[in-house]
């Protein structure tokens, strides 16, 4: 019998082996291959996508991470203290407070934030005691007061800054009460309907960083502070200005420091203003290196607040280094305490600036990493996915390989480098970037912002994208390091498409670190390709503005860059700015520089280069002398027409024209630099040249012959041919008169010049009314061209200003002349401000006359103020420039004794009429032509003020060695000279008289009447004013000679001839005619017609009452 088999036993899945599975999908792909084909694909595309899901569940939990992380790091941080405003009559002042300071380095902070003066976690040591004499000084009892805090990039000024914010902002600082002050940063200044203050702070401090750099805030914020501190509720209010370094200004403009002088040039309208600097009180911290001791006390406290944790001291023989010059600074030291606290694996000993700034960065691209989008990691998907699943030890790692370090750095520079506005500026800009990728670029965008948040206004908005890296010095040492990656952003941001307030920021980084010899390359070649373009844009934008920052701004970067720029370039972009006038002077010079910078031509030159070098000579001598530097200009001129005289021999009708122009401005230049004699004579070569080529070709030629002959008449006046020049600028004026009636918009300004200078002449001429005619056309021309074009033709208006309110006050009409006088200093106020070295004469000489207007309007004490600011100003001009401004210093301190001895200060005022004399007696021996009439004038003047201290007899002395002077002048030149002679001899009746030789003093008076009587008969207009007053004069001393009927008659004739006078003009006039009556009713009297004497008193008070209604009714 068979044995049966057994029965099957049932199996599980489980205990199959999953290589029995394969057995159908084999069997699938013997027979079925198509169907196995896409059943795999199938499975593939089902497992990538668990892959893929599996990936993005991953990155959402590590960014959602990553957030978390950076909110508690930010929670760490102290809250921070958000902008206030300060209202101030009409004006809102935004500030940002000084932050609370960190005890320690909280997690997660940028590292240059712990280095950054607002916001290091080091405690401050106060080196030379630099801030308990700040901190004395605004606890001080002056109602206003301003610091200086100057010193180089890292020397410790904002800290500084900071650091006194917090001290007396501390409740209960060294006990000194409840007083409530508020203190912080100024950021802006806006307008505000508030007319009156509204906080409740009695002391104010105003923190102004970088400025050197903010003219127009500095002018502002002082103006501001000086109405805030007059304010009741206000018990003090300071300023601290923060200077990076002096700006070169004008040796004209100079004081005793150099960092207060970088503030000086924006001088306000309130002539307070260089007072308020001369009393500023400095700390110039290159001055003040840290010692040893402070150098090792820094590294100390520096250490300790940057280990983890904080406290440790630093380890023995650490501190060895900082014997090296270079830590004289804190900031260095404070770095290298930073690099030493948290050091690097394989950091190495640095042994300069840029070695220790790059270690900064290398920490710095940690914070980068924190922030870091995914978008833009440099590891893909694909790493990802081979590297496996994710684990936290992963993420940290794979953040530190996601960074892009080339496109972080280049686009934090970036950021350093300009003032980007908001996101699509920041896109636009960073796609210029090489390291940038095609996509994702919004991201990189809002990185920087996260990493450098901006800083935010009063009303909480922010006015940029984001920041800058901060300290400057770490930002620019990036800037500089990645510039051969920067040339593409580089030719952006100097493209005349971002000329603007905002470029102003770019032009000033790359001008303080054009130093650096391969950026000053990539940013000289660029902006030589676009210089003419680009200047185009600045002159557009500095016309609409008014105002000559950008320009000044750009000139400084033209300068730093100058050896790469094409002189033809420069050359072609100067003609740019041919009507903008003072606001690109200084701009118009550094172009006029570079496009100079060319070879001086040799015998083998050409005819064109020697023609081309001589042009561009002569255009930078006149660029030289609109910022005030008259004796390189004078230099240049001399070369150029030097070379135009060789030019004119070989080819005479090519550079003829060339040779008259130069002459001409060589005449001028000559006469800024007081050489008035050579000046005539070449002023006089031109006009020859000029009418012989006008004789042959008119229309092209005329206006040129015009402007010489107005050119030489000026120089005819300046050496006392007034006559001539009379006739030599009607000739002008008729040719361009005739000019302007054919093409008005060419010609009208060269006729309001040429009637300018008419009108003077006449007035010399004894034509008054129609000198005052004249001014009057001039000025309504001038004013109208002004209002069109304020950059060229301000100063003409104000010129033209201040001669007519010389023959206002010639006419009688004082009160309009002060006023005119006013307005024409406010003018030339606000041109200096703009160019101090061009205009600070032309402002002397307003204060002066305007001193002379306050015054003869009843003034004395705002005229005495005003003389005594001419003087200091030509003091200084002349200490500079002695040929061209000692004969104005002269005459300022003449005007001065005048307005001290009104004043009631006798012997200050005699004091500086012997400063005056001795001036003008040495000019006269150098030159007695030209200064000879100015010795006797102030001779005169002496003599009044030796007779006003009690000195009679040196008085008479000195009023007769002026009359010597005069006759001799006199015998020379009768027609220039008479008229001064009869007023010497006055002058000298005068003090005869006062030294009982009554005689003489008759005899004295009789000669000079005769003198004017025949002045008066050959030109009635200009001598009859002075003949009454000398027959006035002449009756007195007739009747103290015991010659009443003589008297009486010489008094009535003064009588009859100055009532003629007042009723043509009775503002100029009747004031004579009331002082002649008087005279005429005591000589009646005195002889004996008391009747008559009473009459003609009645009538001089109806003459007075009729005046004083008259002037009633004017006000």
């Amino acid at each position: 019998m068979t044995e049966p088999s057994p029965s099957p036993i049932p199996t599980t899945s489980s205990s199959q082996s999953w290589l029995d599975s394969l057995g159908p999908l084999d069997d699938l792909w013997a027979n079925h291959p198509f169907v196995a084909f896409v059943l795999g694909v199938l499975i593939t595309a089902v497992l990538a996508k668990i892959g893929w899901a599996r990936i993005q569940v991953w990155r959402k939990w590590r960014n959602r991470q990553h957030k978390q992380c950076i909110t508690r790091r930010r929670q760490q941080l102290p809250p921070a203290l958000p902008p206030f405003t300060v209202e101030s009559r009409g004006r809102r002042l935004i500030l940002e407070p000084a932050q609370p300071q960190h005890e320690s380095a909280p997690e997660g902070m940028s590292i240059v934030r712990l280095l950054s003066a607002k916001s290091t976690p080091v405690p401050f040591l106060d080196r030379a005691e630099a801030l308990t004499r700040l901190e004395t000084w605004a606890w001080s009892e002056d109602p206003f007061a301003i610091y200086v805090l100057g010193g180089d990039g890292g020397s410790g000024k904002t800290r500084l800054g900071v650091e006194l914010c917090r001290r007396i902002t501390t409740p209960d600082t060294h006990h000194r009460g409840a007083e409530v002050w508020k203190a912080g940063f100024l950021q802006n200044i806006k307008q505000s309907d508030n007319a009156s203050s509204s906080d409740d702070a009695s002391s104010l401090l105003l923190v102004i960083d970088y400025a050197e750099g903010r003219p127009d805030t500095v002018k502002e914020v002082i103006n501001i502070a000086l109405r805030a501190a007059e304010e009741p509720e206000r018990r003090r209010v300071r300023i601290v200005f923060l200077v990076r370094r002096p700006s070169p200004i004008s040796s004209t403009r100079q004081g005793s420091n150099e960092w207060i002088d970088a503030l000086r040039p924006q001088e306000s309208r309130d002539e307070g203003l260089n007072r308020c600097l001369d009393e500023t009180s400095t700390i110039v911290l290159n001055n003040e290196e840290l010692s040893r001791k402070e150098r090792e006390d820094l590294f100390e406290v520096a250490y300790k607040s940057f280990t983890e944790p904080p406290g440790s001291p630093p380890p023995n023989g650490m501190l060895n280094q900082l014997n090296d010059p270079m830590y004289s600074q804190p900031l260095l030291v404070t770095v290298d305490a930073f690099l030493n606290a948290r050091p690097l694996p394989n950091s190495r000993t640095s042994c300069s600036p840029s070695e220790l700034f790059e270690e900064v960065l290398l920490h710095e691209e940690h914070y980068w990493v924190e922030h870091w989008p995914q978008s833009l990691a440099v590891n893909t998907d694909r790493e990802r996915q081979t590297d496996g699943a994710a684990t936290p030890i992963d993420a940290q790692d794979e953040k530190r390989r996601s960074l892009n370090r080339e496109l972080a750095r280049q686009a934090v520079a970036a950021a350093t480098l300009a003032d980007i506005q908001d996101e699509e500026d920041a896109i636009s800009l960073l796609r210029l970037l090489p390291a940038t990728p095609d996509k994702n670029t919004e991201d990189l965008a809002k990185w920087l912002r996260d990493c450098y948040p901006p800083h935010t206004n009063g009303n909480g908005h922010s006015t940029l994208w984001c920041e800058n890296l901060e300290p400057d010095r770490i930002g620019e040492h990036l800037i500089v390091s990645e510039a051969d990656d920067l040339v593409p952003l580089l030719q952006e941001l100097l493209s005349p498409s971002r000329v603007g307030t905002s470029s102003l920021r770019t032009w000033t980084v790359l001008e303080r670190i054009s130093t650096d010899p391969r950026l000053n390359g990539h940013v000289g070649r660029i902006l030589n390709d676009v210089l003419v373009e680009v200047t185009q844009a600045v002159h557009t934008e500095t016309v609409n503005s008014q105002s000559p920052d950008l320009a000044a701004g750009f000139a400084k970067l033209v300068n730093a860059v100058r050896p790469h720029i094409d002189p033809n370039k420069a050359h072609e972009a100067q003609q740019t700015l041919s009507d903008s006038g003072y606001f690109t002077a200084l701009l118009e010079y550094e172009l006029a520089q570079c496009s100079a910078n060319i070879l001086p031509p040799t015998d083998d030159s050409s005819e064109i280069d020697r023609a081309t070098y001589a042009s561009r000579r002569l255009s930078l001598s006149r660029c030289l002398a609109n910022i005030g530097r008259h004796d390189e200009a004078l230099k240049a001129v001399r070369e150029a027409t030097s070379l135009y005289r060789t030019l004119v021999e070989h080819n005479p009708a090519a550079h003829t024209p060339d040779l008259a122009s130069s002459l001409n401005n060589l005449a001028n230049h000559l006469n800024n630099n007081g050489q008035q004699r050579e000046a005539l004579t070449t002023a006089q070569e031109a006009v020859t040249i000029r009418r012989k080529l006008a004789e042959h070709n008119p229309a092209a030629h005329t206006p040129d012959l015009a402007a010489s002959l107005n050119n030489l008449a000026n120089h005819l006046n300046n050496n006392g041919q007034q006559r001539e020049a009379l006739t030599t600028a009607q000739e002008a004026v008729t040719i361009r008169r005739k000019l302007a009636e054919h093409n008005p918009a060419a010609h009208t300004p060269d006729l309001a010049m040429s009637l300018n200078n008419l009108a003077i002449y006449l007035d010399g001429n004894g034509q008054p009314h129609d000198a005052l005619q004249t001014a009057q056309e001039a000025t309504n021309l001038y004013r109208t061209l002004a209002e069109h074009n304020p950059g060229i033709y301000t100063p003409d208006l104000a010129s033209s200003l201040i001669n007519l309110a010389t023959y206002l006050d010639g006419n009688g009409q004082p009160h309009e002349a002060l006023q005119t006088a006013q307005e024409a200093t406010n003018l030339y106020r606000t041109l200096t401000e703009h160019n101090p070295a061009a205009y600070t004469p032309n402002l002397a000489m307003s204060l002066n006359n305007l001193a002379t207007y306050l015054d003869g309007n009843g003034q004395p004490h705002d005229a005495l103020q005003t003389a005594q600011e001419a003087v200091t100003i030509r003091r200084k001009l002349a200490e500079h420039n002695p040929a061209a401004h000692t004969p104005d210093l002269a005459m300022s301190l003449n005007n001065l004794a005048n307005r001290l001895a009104d004043n009631g200060q006798p012997h200050k005022a005699l004091t500086t009429a012997q400063e005056a004399v001795t001036i003008r007696r040495k000019l006269a021996e150098h030159n007695p032509a030209a200064h000879t009439p100015d010795l006797a004038m102030s001779l005169i003047n002496l003599a009044n003020r030796l007779a006003d201290n009690g000195q009679p007899h040196k008085a008479l002395t000195t009023a007769q060695e002026a009359v010597t002077i005069r006759r001799k002048l006199a015998e020379h030149n009768p027609a220039a000279h008479t008229p001064d002679l009869a007023m010497s001899l006055i002058n000298l009746a005068n003090r005869l008289a006062d030294n009982e030789q009554h005689h003489e003093a008759l005899q004295t008076a009789q000669e000079a009447t005769n003198l004017y009587r025949t002045l008066a008969k050959h030109n009635p207009a200009a001598y009859t004013s002075n003949f009454a007053m000398s027959l006035h004069n002449l009756a007195i001393y007739l009747d103290s000679n015991g010659q009443p009927h003589k008297a009486l008659t010489t008094a009535q004739e003064a009588v009859t001839i100055r009532r003629k006078l007042a009723e043509h003009n009775p503002a100029a006039h009747t004031p004579d005619l009331a002082s002649s009556l008087k005279t005429y009713a005591n000589v009646l009297e005195r002889s004996g017609s008391n009747k008559e004497a009473a009459r003609i008193r009645q009538v001089r008070d109806e003459v007075l009452k009729r005046m004083k209604e008259t002037e009633e009714g004017h006000v």
